[in-house]
This record gives structure tokens, C-alpha cells and sequence, in this order.
């Protein structure tokens, strides 16, 4: 029987985590996401070590950030499977599922259905009670030689679509991404992803520079607007909306810094509006990718 030890880690642990994520941040703030992989898969051996065969650490965070570092290299099937490894470990150890990072990246940017991740996570949850898996690997594996299916969508550049916004607005942001999933399209929130608040900007930016479309509600100001100015320079401009919402129709109710940005600026008063103006968008962008 595997003693299941969760994150109580020993201080050598807690100080490779400290050291690798340090050298992983750094990596990635250089756009050196090779060298992120190499930190998180090291610290990954690590805890692997640290546990032997009776004893099992949660390992969702190096399993997912080692999928983060391979979705920013365009790696994307990998970076799914490390995702699914990081669903298997954070199933193992949380009662609850819809909230975290690696659930979130499985049903947005890949459309896997949430049935789907719910028989996963039921299966996990229903075998820890007899004996706690040590390795996701070997877990998925089987699970899906079983039959079981975790179908999802081709996700490449051209299918990403960035969408960003104040996150104090969350539910809209929300109900824009779920429009794009439901279009077969990957929607990327920089909120899914296992980030420091402090560095919420940087990951953001290296986010949106491996999609090839973006979505931002502008109603309330953040820091979109230095990813909107950055956008414009290595995105197709035809390949930009930004949604406003509106009291009245043809009022701007944001900053004027923004009125002369010479992409689309689309207002809406209601949810359906918004999601005619993101299915719109979409499918002109989808033509000129054709």
C-alpha cells in the first residue's frame, strides 16, 4: 500500500522547488522555454526520488508546469498529455476538480468534455481507495487501453485564440471563452496556467505570442493594454477584436487610449450580442486561414 504524503515535502525538496521555478521564471522571461522544461522535468526526477515505492508526493505542479513549458514551445499534443498527467494528480488529491489549472487547460484549449474529465476524475477517486497511484503515466495509460476516450481538438497557432481582460469581469471572460471552445477553436486564458500573481503580465505576453488571433474586453482597464499594443506588432490586426460593453448603442465607455487603435472595437449590451460578435469575428478570421 502507498502512503499517500500529498505535499508534506522534506526541506530538500522545498528548496529544489524554490531554486528550479526561480531558474524556470527566469527562462521563460528570456523566451527560453527549452531550459523551462529542462527545470520542471528535473524537479519532477526529484520528487519521483523523494517518494521511492511506498510513499507518493503530489506532483501536479511539475507535470502541468512542464506542460505549460511545452504549450509555449508549440508542442501542443505533449504539452495535453502532460496536462492530463497533472488531472490524474491533482485528482488523487482534491476533492474537487472544475476550478483547477490542468481542468481548465483539458476543457478550454483542448475541448475535452467535461464528462469526460469527470469519468477520469471518478475512476482516480474511486481507486485511491484501495491503492493511491504513483505514477499518472502508467495510470493514463491503461486507462485509455481500457477504452475510455479524452477525444479533444487539433490545437496549433492558427486554432489559439488569446483571450484577455480585467479578470474582475471573470464571468464574461468566461462566457467569451466558452463561445470559442464551442466553435472548435482553443481558447487561452493566462489564468488557467499555474502562474505567481507577480507574474501574471510576463506569462500572458509569451501566451499570446503563439496564438494567431485575440479576444480582449476592454470595458474595464488592466494590463491588456500593453498586450493590446503588443499584439498590433506581430499579429495580423484583422486578427484583433476588442468588446466593450455598452449602456446605450455607439457609447465608449473606456479608455481613449484605445479609440484610435486601428483594429475591430465591437460594443454589446447583452450576452447575446457578445457571443454573435465573437462568432462573427471567428469565422472571418477561420476564412482567412483557409
Amino acid at each position: 500500500m502507498i502512503k499517500d504524503k500529498k505535499t508534506d515535502f522534506p526541506p530538500k525538496i522545498l528548496n529544489s522547488i524554490r531554486l528550479h521555478e526561480q531558474a524556470a521564471s527566469e527562462s521563460i522571461e528570456n523566451k527560453d522555454f527549452t531550459a523551462a522544461e529542462r527545470e520542471y522535468r528535473e524537479l519532477l526526477s526529484e520528487f519521483i526520488g523523494a517518494q521511492g515505492t511506498t510513499a507518493r508526493y503530489h506532483k501536479g505542479s511539475p507535470y502541468h508546469q512542464i506542460g505549460y513549458s511545452l504549450f509555449l514551445q508549440g508542442r501542443n499534443e505533449e504539452a495535453r498529455t502532460y496536462f492530463l498527467y497533472a488531472f490524474i494528480e491533482d485528482s488523487i488529491t482534491f476533492d474537487y476538480f472544475p476550478e483547477l489549472a490542468a481542468f481548465r487547460n483539458l476543457s478550454g484549449a483542448y475541448g475535452i468534455s467535461f464528462d469526460a474529465l469527470l469519468s477520469l476524475f471518478s475512476r482516480v477517486r474511486q481507486d485511491v481507495k484501495s491503492n493511491v497511484p504513483s505514477a499518472p503515466e502508467a495510470y493514463l495509460a491503461a486507462y485509455l487501453d481500457a477504452g475510455n476516450k479524452l477525444d479533444s481538438v487539433s490545437v496549433s497557432k492558427e486554432t489559439k485564440v488569446f483571450v484577455g481582460g480585467n479578470y474582475r469581469n471573470i464571468a464574461t471572460l468566461r462566457h467569451i471563452e466558452k463561445t470559442v471552445g464551442a466553435l472548435g477553436l482553443s481558447p487561452v486564458v493566462a489564468s488557467n496556467f499555474l502562474t505567481q500573481e507577480s507574474e501574471i503580465y510576463l506569462h500572458a505576453m509569451r501566451l499570446l505570442q503563439d496564438c494567431g488571433s485575440a479576444i480582449f474586453e476592454i470595458t474595464f482597464d488592466a494590463g491588456h493594454l500593453m498586450e493590446i499594443e503588443r499584439a498590433t506588432h506581430f499579429m495580423d490586426k484583422r486578427n484583433i477584436l476588442l468588446l466593450h460593453q455598452q449602456f446605450e448603442r455607439d457609447q465608449k465607455h473606456y479608455t481613449r487610449m484605445l479609440w484610435g487603435v486601428e483594429v475591430a472595437q465591437i460594443g454589446y449590451m447583452d450576452f447575446d450580442e457578445l457571443t454573435k460578435s465573437v462568432k462573427g469575428f471567428l469565422e472571418a478570421v477561420k476564412q482567412r486561414n483557409v
